[in-house]
């Protein structure tokens, strides 16, 4: 890069600027050694990036991305282990999947602020991107999303006999988050900057139950949802901007039983992050009519 000068010509600045990596709006990129798929759809900003649930790759927010490429930039990303990118290693920790998407946008020329939309396990993905590149965060949805205390306050209600059931599911899953990873990337988040400040949050939380897992008692499955339920309605005090919506007609995959409440959601967080103003959480009701599925409130 040439050496810039106090007298440096007006005309020549431009090149005193690193040069930025030409956009690759879908591929399979290089990240530090491993290769990740991304694919983007539409133009404009902010991007909304999209993240997915355990094992699932960027094909589940099939319902979502087309429809949020028509007002700006959506991408999905195929974790490691997942779709079209390479292997996970072992041990793989939220962190290291956040900062594996933080590079991978980069590598790609897709420049933030990005609303970040994450689903499940992706809550810890992402909030761990927030808070590591906080100023590359213009605001975020949270789909039915894991927090930081499941494992003491949800999975510590697991008789020991599902606990190592759900600690044998995960030892095997594909991208190497296994039990031990995943506690450790709770214990990050608890130990990390969780505060989005006035950033425009949606949390969007199922109305209905799954089928509960084996050797849970349905008066042991509806404390569970209760404590569910309690954690969901801690998230929207991450931001002073906030509002949580309760797709009544939903079980985990809001975006599938409920995608339009999804991309209502997602474009009301985008308006406010392109007018830095407050989250319109109202006009979300007329969502919620049309498709008789949920419930809002509003952070105040």
């Amino acid at each position: 890069m040439p050496r810039c000068t106090s007298i440096a010509l007006l005309f020549a600045l431009a090149a005193c600027q690193p040069a930025r990596p030409p956009m690759v709006p879908d591929g399979v990129l290089d990240v530090g050694g491993r290769l990740l798929h991304l694919h983007c759809v539409g133009e404009g900003s902010p991007a909304v990036v999209m993240d997915a649930d355990l094992g699932d790759d960027g094909t589940t927010w099939s319902r979502v991305q087309p429809e949020i490429g028509r007002i700006t930039r959506a991408c999905v990303h195929d974790r490691a282990g997942t779709g079209y990118s390479d292997p996970a290693p072992k041990q793989h920790t939220s962190r290291q999947m956040s900062e594996e998407l933080h590079a991978l946008l980069q590598r790609a020329g897709i420049a933030g602020p990005y609303v970040l939309v994450a689903h499940s396990i992706a809550g810890l993905n992402l909030r761990l991107f927030a808070s590591a590149h906080p100023a590359e965060v213009a605001g975020m949805v949270l789909v039915d999303t894991t927090t930081e205390e499941q494992d003491t306050r949800y999975w510590g209600l697991l008789p020991p006999e599902t606990q190592r059931l759900l600690e044998e599911i995960q030892r095997d899953n594909r991208e190497g988050l296994d039990h031990a990873a995943t506690l450790a990337s709770m214990a990050d988040l608890r130990a990390s900057r969780r505060s989005l400040g006035d950033l425009p949050l949606v949390v969007l939380t199922r109305g209905k139950d799954d089928p509960p897992p084996p050797g849970v008692s349905p008066e042991l499955a509806a404390k569970m949802a209760q404590v569910w339920r309690e954690m969901q309605a801690e998230l929207p005090r991450l931001s002073s901007n906030s509002a949580q919506i309760i797709a009544e007609n939903s079980q985990h995959y809001v975006h599938w039983d409920a995608s339009r409440l999804v991309v209502a959601s997602i474009q009301k967080v985008v308006e406010a992050a392109r007018s830095h103003g407050h989250l319109d959480a109202a006009a979300l009701a007329p969502t919620c009519r049309a498709i008789k599925a949920c419930s809002s409130s509003p952070n105040r």
